[in-house]
């Protein structure tokens, strides 16, 4: 064994696979601390769960419900629902198992690429950034579960190429293949990127000869359409052709979407962020380096405390994190103070070198130009050739920076780690010592803000834990208020449908959530307050909300017909302040 595995620790005499523990307990400890914890309770989440809630009563999804996104996560979260009752926990529950589900074929591939001791902190990486959290771009309850779904399949996809590469059987090909179909059947752009890149990765085995290669990548790409094609099949039988293309690809509405700031791309908005991401990068980084050379001087210097060798490496990183917690909170207090800029961006940016690796896109790419690696320069370097296709594919639509970071980041992050193990080998235990202060340092932020989602909203279909008492105890009056009317049909807009979910009722309408691309014209509002006033509401629930990235203050602003419809030919029976202005209730 080399020096470099004794040092990390001596675990070929175990059964168990030592640095997975660790992996799995960080994964427990993370999943617990954040359980039923949401940051934006009224932002996109309620449509994920909403949308399952009405399948289950036997509504079609694109006939029924409209929804960007692929079918797959839907219907198998309906399931869960059918099976567990309608509790917001099963969604928790189903979180974890996505979260899980991502964990262990990451843990795999990190291992192949790299070693046990850092595929570890590669994992644990993506925990804290990118798996397990209350926001809205982690896998528990996500803007999309979609996006989760089609994670997970993807590295499954690639893990599956690898196993049948290494083992030469079928099944894997074929457990493969179904995987692109299933990433595509949860969102588009993932079954697009994993497709492209384990065909990328078949061919650049070196044990697979061109005419093997060729059938494979046939039977892929038959398998993955079919996994495709037969479930919408089935949708066609009860939503027309027309309806389903239109609803997954709604070319009319991109133009409408480039208005908001989260979806615009640019040349110069990407270097923009390449740039900064790299400065966040640089300052923590050289912030870390000098609290582990103070921490070393220190032990030095402490030579008469006779601290035992084998935990020598231990003090020494202990010592290093504590003195990089003490140099980044005096930074905060004296340099970077609120004043100056926001708390949660100093926190998460500048802060944390591995919170966000937008920066390191063109550099992994230049470093492929120019190495072009293979297999016998780079352990597993097909899975690398696989990896940067994907990354590359699935990044493309936001001109090749991380939005949605948690979601489209993964792959970047294993890359990251991958060419920092092969370019650092002559002070990679240095390095590694400089990772793990800095998932220290970035595990201790996490959980204690975690810890400040104290305010309880509470249903009998589930409970949320949020950060805002005001809006915790306006969601609870909302819950009661219509809870005491025993209202079944509850418009509630423009967004904060976990409302309709946690009192186990439906909006009449087809629309969940009311972005400015929703009813973009005035005849576009018109239609919609035909159809509801064919198919009234019980109740109207009208949730304040700014829209800044859209540059709008008030719903109002970007579809008034409906808010004059709403407050003219309604009665205002409640009204619940929260934070950001109010939450009113209307009755027809």
């Amino acid at each position: 064994m080399s020096q470099e595995n004794k040092y990390y620790l001596d675990n070929s005499s175990l059964k168990i696979d030592f640095w997975l523990v660790t992996v799995l307990v960080c994964f427990t400890l993370l999943a617990w601390a954040n359980w039923g914890k949401l940051q934006y309770p009224i932002i996109d989440v309620g449509r994920e769960v909403e949308i399952s809630a009405r399948l289950v009563t036997g509504q079609v999804l694109y006939r029924d419900i409209q929804t960007y996104y692929g079918p797959l996560s839907y219907y198998a979260n309906a399931l869960a629902l059918l099976v567990f009752g309608q509790h917001l926990e099963v969604f928790y529950g189903v979180g974890i198992g996505l979260a899980l589900a991502v964990t262990l074929p990451f843990y795999r591939l990190a291992k192949r690429l790299t070693c046990s001791a850092w595929a570890a902190l590669c994992t644990i990486c993506i925990l804290i950034y990118c798996v397990i959290g209350p926001g809205l771009f982690f896998f528990i309850i996500p803007y999309s579960y979609g996006a989760a779904y089609g994670m997970v399949m993807s590295l499954i996809a690639i893990t599956a190429v690898d196993c049948y590469a290494t083992t030469g059987k079928r099944r894997w090909l074929i457990a493969c293949a179904f995987a692109c179909g299933l990433a595509g059947l949860a969102k588009q752009e993932y079954g697009v990127a994993v497709l492209f890149s384990v065909l990328i990765g078949l061919n650049v085995y070196p044990q697979l000869n061109l005419l093997t290669r060729v059938k494979d990548s046939v039977l892929i790409i038959f398998i993955a359409f079919l996994t495709v094609f037969i479930p919408f099949t089935l949708l066609a039988q009860q939503v027309s052709w027309e309806k389903i293309y239109s609803s997954l690809f709604p070319v009319s509405q991109i133009r409408i979407m480039n208005r908001s700031s989260l979806f615009q791309v640019f040349p110069r908005k990407t270097l923009s962020i390449w740039l900064n991401t790299f400065k966040f990068f640089f300052f923590s980084s050289w912030v870390v380096i000098l609290s582990m050379t103070a921490a070393h001087w220190l032990l030095k210097q402490c030579r008469q405390f006779h601290i035992p060798q084998r935990f020598s490496p231990l003090v020494e990183i202990f010592t290093g994190f504590i003195i990089t917690k003490i140099l980044f909170k005096l930074l905060k207090k004296f340099v970077f103070h609120t004043d100056i800029i926001q708390t949660a961006y100093v926190s998460i940016r500048i802060f944390q070198s591995l919170s966000d690796m937008s920066w390191f896109i063109p550099l992994i790419v230049g470093w492929f130009a120019l190495n072009r690696p293979q297999k016998n320069e780079y352990k597993q370097a097909p899975i690398l050739w696989m990896l940067l296709g994907f990354c590359l594919l699935l990044n493309s639509r936001w001109l090749f920076y991380i939005n949605f970071y948690g979601l489209f980041a993964i792959p970047v992050v294993l890359l990251f780690f991958t060419l920092v193990y092969y370019s650092t080998k002559p002070i990679r235990r240095f390095v590694w010592c400089y990772v793990l202060i800095c998932l220290l340092f970035a595990g201790s932020i996490k959980i204690s803000e975690l810890y400040q989602y104290r305010y309880t909203i509470n249903s009998s279909h589930g409970s949320i834990y949020t950060t805002s008492a005001e809006l915790a105890r306006s969601f609870n009056q909302t819950i009661k208020a219509i809870n005491a009317s025993s209202a079944t049909s509850i418009l509630v807009l423009p967004e904060g449908n976990i409302l309709n979910f946690l009192t186990g009722t439906h909006s009449p309408s087809r629309e969940l959530t009311f972005l400015p691309l929703v009813l973009p014209t005035s005849g576009d509002e018109r239609n919609f307050i035909a159809q509801m006033e064919e198919k009234p509401p019980d109740l109207i629930v009208y949730v304040d909300r700014s829209f800044p990235e859209w540059g709008y203050q008030r719903y109002a602003q970007f579809n008034p017909l409906v808010d004059q419809w709403i407050t003219q030919k309604h009665r205002l029976i409640h009204v619940f302040p929260k934070d950001d202005g109010a939450i009113r209730i209307y009755h027809s």
